[in-house]
C-alpha cells in the first residue's frame, strides 16, 4: 500500500462500527426520493466514500456501473464531481436516473403545471367515462374482474367493442393480460393520462411526467404493492379495490415538483452526467482508462431468486411502451447477471477464485443445476470486472457494496470471491467494512429457490469491498 493508500483506510476504518448503518437515513430525500426501486441503497453510504476519497485524491470522472435508481450519480453531482456516467439493463432505471439527475430550470416546471391544468380541465369527464366504462364490464356483460379470463385475458376486444359502438376512437396500449393487472376504469384513466404526456415536446419534461406515470401504473395496478415481484390481491380484495389514476397521478407530480425544486437549489449544475443503457459486462459507453472512482452495488445474484428488477419494472415498461425512454421488447430478468446459468463443471476454477469453487462444490453435492445457475451469475460478474477495469485510470478507487447470500444452506462469500477474481485483472483488494442493513428498500423475505410456498430471510449486513486499479 502506498501512504496515501494507508490514510484513506484508516480514515475509514477508524470510524465507529456503527457509521454505516444510517438507520435514520432515507432513499427518498431530493431526487432520490422520485420513484420506487427495489434494493435502493442508503445515499449516505456513497455521500460519505465520495467526502473521504476526495480529502486524498482529485475526482474528476465517477462511474456507476449498477447505477439501478441513480443514487450514486445524484450524489456526485451533489459532490460537484466534473464527470459522472452511469449504466444499466433495466430501462426503467436509465429513465429514472435520467429524470433524477436532470435538474429542470422555472420554465420546465411552469410546463409541468400547465400540464396538470389542462389534465385538470377533462379530469371529471375522463373519471366519468372510465367507470362507465367499468359498468358496462361488470354489470351489462358480467364479467368476473378477478378471473384470469375473460376481462383478464381478453380486455383489447372488450375496449374496442365498446368504444366502437359510442362511435368513439380510443387507442389503447395493449399488452399480454392486460386486464389481470388493471381494473377496467384504470386502463381508460391510464391511457388518458398517457395520451396527455405523449403531447409534450419538450424530452426532459416528458421523461419527468413519464416517471410519475410509471409510478402511478404500479400503485393504481391490482398488484400487492408490499412486494416487488408480480403478484396480484386477492380476489376478495380485488372487488372492493378503488384506486384514482387521477389523484395518485397528481398526487405523485406534486411530490416529484418539490423533490425537484430542492434538487436544484442544491446547485447541481457543475456535473456533465451521462446515463445510458449498456450491459456492464461490454460497458462500451464508458471512454477507456477515464474514471477515478467506482461506486457500485452489483445485484447480490440472478433476478429470480433474488431482487426481482424486471417484474417490479415489467408494468411500467408495458404501459410507457416505444413512445417513451423504455422499450418492452426485453426480458430484463433474463438479461441482467445470473439470467443465464452456466452448465460446464470444467469451468469452475477458470475464474480465480478458490473460495466460489469450494462453496459451487458443496451446493453441486445438494443440487447441481442450482451451482450452475450460482456460477452463471459469477461468469457474469467476472467479466464486468474486466471490462470496469479497463475503464479505471491508475490507481483509481473502487468501493463495491455486496451482499453474501445463502443457496442450499451455503453462504457465497461474495465480498471475498469478488476481491479473488478482481485480482486477475490488475486491481487489488485494500480493505473491507460492513454495515447493518437498516432501510435498504428490499422485501424481508424473497423465494432463494424460486419455488411457491418456500422463502427465507433475505440478508441483513453488507460488505464494502475497496479496491484500487495497480
Amino acid at each position: 500500500m502506498t501512504i496515501i493508500d494507508e490514510k484513506i483506510k484508516d480514515e475509514f476504518q477508524k470510524l465507529p462500527e456503527d457509521f454505516w448503518d444510517f438507520k435514520l437515513s432515507t432513499t427518498h430525500d431530493l431526487t432520490h426520493g422520485l420513484h420506487s426501486y427495489p434494493a435502493m441503497m442508503v445515499y449516505p453510504i456513497s455521500r460519505n466514500i465520495i467526502k473521504i476519497y476526495k480529502k486524498y485524491q482529485p475526482i474528476e470522472t465517477l462511474l456507476d456501473p449498477f447505477m439501478g435508481s441513480g443514487t450514486v450519480l445524484v450524489e456526485g453531482m451533489l459532490g460537484k464531481i466534473p464527470n459522472i456516467y452511469g449504466v444499466d439493463l433495466n430501462p426503467l432505471a436509465v429513465l429514472m436516473s435520467a429524470v433524477k439527475t436532470t435538474p429542470l430550470s422555472f420554465s420546465q416546471l411552469e410546463s409541468i403545471e400547465s400540464h396538470k391544468n389542462s389534465l385538470s380541465q377533462i379530469k371529471a369527464q375522463a373519471i366519468a367515462e372510465s367507470e362507465a366504462f367499468e359498468r358496462y364490464i361488470r354489470e351489462e356483460l358480467r364479467l368476473d374482474i378477478t378471473a384470469k379470463n375473460g376481462w383478464g385475458d381478453c380486455a383489447h376486444q372488450y375496449i374496442d367493442a365498446y368504444f366502437k359502438s359510442k362511435n368513439q376512437k380510443f387507442d389503447c396500449k395493449y399488452f399480454t393480460n392486460l386486464g389481470f393487472w388493471f381494473l377496467p376504469k384504470i386502463v381508460v384513466q391510464l391511457q388518458t393520462i398517457k395520451n396527455f404526456i405523449l403531447c409534450e415536446e419538450d424530452e426532459a419534461v416528458k421523461k419527468f411526467l413519464s416517471l410519475a406515470f410509471s409510478e402511478t401504473v404500479r400503485t393504481t395496478s391490482n398488484t400487492r404493492n408490499s412486494e416487488f415481484k408480480l403478484f396480484r390481491m386477492p380476489a376478495a380484495k380485488l372487488l372492493d379495490y378503488n384506486p384514482n389514476a387521477f389523484e395518485e397521478y397528481f398526487k405523485l407530480l406534486d411530490r416529484n415538483i418539490e423533490k425537484m425544486k430542492d434538487f436544484i437549489s442544491c446547485d447541481v449544475f457543475e456535473s456533465s452526467v451521462h446515463i445510458n443503457y449498456d450491459d456492464t459486462r461490454a460497458l462500451n459507453t464508458v471512454p477507456d482508462q477515464s474514471v477515478d472512482l467506482v461506486i457500485t452495488s452489483p445485484p447480490y445474484g440472478d433476478s429470480r431468486t433474488t431482487v426481482a428488477y424486471g417484474q417490479f419494472s415489467r408494468l411500467s415498461m408495458q404501459w410507457l411502451g416505444s413512445n417513451s425512454p423504455i422499450s418492452d421488447s426485453i426480458n430484463i430478468d433474463r438479461a441482467l447477471l445470473g439470467g443465464k446459468p452456466s452448465r460446464d463443471k470444467q469451468q469452475w476454477a477458470t475464474l480465480g477464485s478458490s473460495t466460489l469453487s469450494e462453496t459451487l462444490g458443496r451446493i453441486a453435492e445438494l443440487d447441481l443445476s442450482r451451482a450452475n445457475d450460482v456460477f452463471g451469475f459469477y461468469v457474469d460478474l467476472d467479466q464486468c470486472l474486466n471490462r470496469i477495469s479497463a475503464k479505471m485510470k491508475k490507481d483509481g478507487y473502487l468501493f463495491w457494496v455486496v451482499g453474501n447470500r445463502t443457496v442450499k444452506q451455503q453462504i457465497l462469500q461474495t465480498d471475498r470471491i469478488l476481491a479473488e477474481m478482481a485480482k486477475k485483472y490488475g486491481l487489488k483488494y485494500l480493505f473491507s467494512f460492513g454495515r447493518n442493513i437498516s432501510n435498504k428498500t428490499m422485501p424481508s423475505l424473497n423465494s432463494p429457490s424460486n419455488e411457491p410456498g418456500k422463502s427465507a430471510k433475505t440478508m441483513t449486513k453488507e460488505i464494502i469491498v475497496v479496491l484500487k486499479k495497480e
